[in-house]
């Protein structure tokens, strides 16, 4: 959607609330200029707005990388529709009008990607906009009271709340290398981040108008807790389909929520999507499918790497090499692809269960990844379910932190890695809490009581 230029328009701040999107963007058609505005961190192109609305005519793809880089101010050019003409680009359709394209940001629903051309009398210029004069860097205002729900709702909790803690590990710290991990389990519904996920599916479905009174959804425990307590806040219900192989303790923790909870005779969650499409289908029931949902990636390119990003610049210091396991992919894909567009010689560390093991949480890239395909990953390093158990009890009786067994196996590769000096970040995607079942069966298998 390029614009010709005749005349010279003026650049202004907008917040980013006050503009209203008119495409339907797919993520990968945005993150091409998302990673060059992060690897820049500058913007050379305002956004066209309409003049009286502010619904968006050009620039989509800065809005929407704009948008996940959390910009609070965009750079805008107001043009009065009457010097607007419309190039429709959809052949053999009926063509699309400005009318079209006011009521798409307005009401809704939104146009297709590159369906349209707008074509503006006046020169739009170029600009270098720092992505510090739009607030995307510092600037944030803690609550320090952690005072919640004054006018909103226990959602404020999730949000509100990041971000979620960074905390170095002196038991696997060094002279020369410091190993931070984040701390995922400060997510007060999961315990864990597949709020984040729970959170940004269920809100993207809302805001599409695609939310429906039932939600079906295949998960391992902890994607099914989050978003059972984010539907409950809406009133949603929520039907979940979790592996055979799961603890017992989840049916409790999903039926005390409200959750109907239908166990598969599967090993892998994953193994559970055509037949969670297929009952949704029948039931008239929103399946978000976290494996294939682009909200999964989107909530941790602006949140979950982002505020790696700015904790470290706190302390002054830049990562070595950042480690975590692999699920759906989402949020070490997004970091891959924050951090490697940001930083040179920085290492990501991907973690999978070693053949035929069975580990909470992660998974064996050949079931299949998403996201993982679209990055670039520079090892892949195979856990056993003993391995993460041994880490876990591990940090337990040195840091006195309790952590899932997805995060022992983030630990275990940590203790494999063969380079020692720089700035470590483990991500510990959840607490231990869920995982009396794993605990009680190794420490009755082996005496570990020392």
């Amino acid at each position: 959607m390029c614009i010709q230029a005749i005349e010279s328009n003026i650049v202004e701040f907008l917040n980013i609330e006050e503009l209203k999107a008119s495409v339907d963007m797919d993520l990968r058609s945005i993150l091409p200029e998302y990673v060059e505005i992060l690897m820049r961190n500058i913007v050379s192109k305002p956004i066209t707005v309409d003049a009286e609305h502010f619904v968006i005519l050009d620039g989509h793809e800065v809005y929407e990388a704009l948008q996940l880089l959390t910009a609070r101010k965009l750079p805008v050019v107001k043009v009065d529709i009457r010097n607007v003409s419309v190039r429709s680009l959809q052949h053999g359709l009926k063509p699309i009008t400005i009318n079209d394209i006011l009521s798409a940001g307005l009401k809704g629903p939104k146009l297709p990607f590159n369906s349209f051309k707008v074509i503006v009398k006046g020169r739009v210029p170029s600009i270098n906009i720092s992505l510090n004069e739009l607030g995307v860097w510092g600037g944030r205002e803690e609550d320090k009271a952690r005072v919640y729900n004054v006018y909103g709702s226990t959602l404020e909790l999730l949000y509100k709340g990041w971000p979620t803690p960074l905390v170095k590990l002196n038991s696997l710290s060094s002279s020369g290398r410091n190993v931070w991990a984040k701390l995922e389990g400060y997510n007060p519904f999961s315990n864990s981040v597949k709020d984040r996920i729970g959170w940004s599916m269920i809100m993207d479905s809302l805001s599409k108008g695609r939310l429906k009174q039932i939600l079906y959804e295949a998960t391992s425990t902890n994607t099914g807790i989050a978003l059972t307590s984010i539907a409950n806040t809406l009133g949603v219900k929520t039907k979940l389909f979790i592996p055979q192989t799961v603890q017992k303790a989840s049916d409790i923790y999903l039926k005390v929520l409200g959750a109907e909870v239908v166990r598969m005779p599967v090993g892998l969650t994953v193994e559970s999507i055509e037949t969670v499409d297929e009952e949704s289908r029948k039931s008239d029931a929103t399946h978000l499918n976290q494996f294939e949902n682009d909200a999964n990636l989107k909530v941790h390119l602006k949140y979950t790497a982002k505020e790696i990003d700015e904790q470290l610049k706190i302390i002054g210091v830049k990562p070595t090499c950042i480690i975590g396991g692999l699920g759906t992919s989402g949020h070490m894909s997004a970091i891959s692809i924050y951090f490697k567009n940001k930083y040179n010689n920085i290492k990501i560390i991907g973690v999978q269960p070693a053949p035929n093991e069975v580990i909470p949480g992660i998974r064996r890239i050949e079931t299949g990844m998403k996201w993982y395909y679209w990055v670039d990953f520079d090892e892949v390093i195979d856990i056993k379910r003993s391995e993460a158990i041994e880490s876990a009890i591990e940090i337990a009786r040195k840091e006195g932190l309790l952590i899932g067994l997805s995060a022992g196996a983030v630990v275990g590769a940590f203790k494999k890695l063969s380079y020692n000096e720089g700035t470590y970040i483990l991500i510990f995607p959840d607490t231990g809490y869920k995982y009396v079942e794993q605990f009680s069966e190794y420490l009755n298998q082996y005496d570990h009581s020392s």
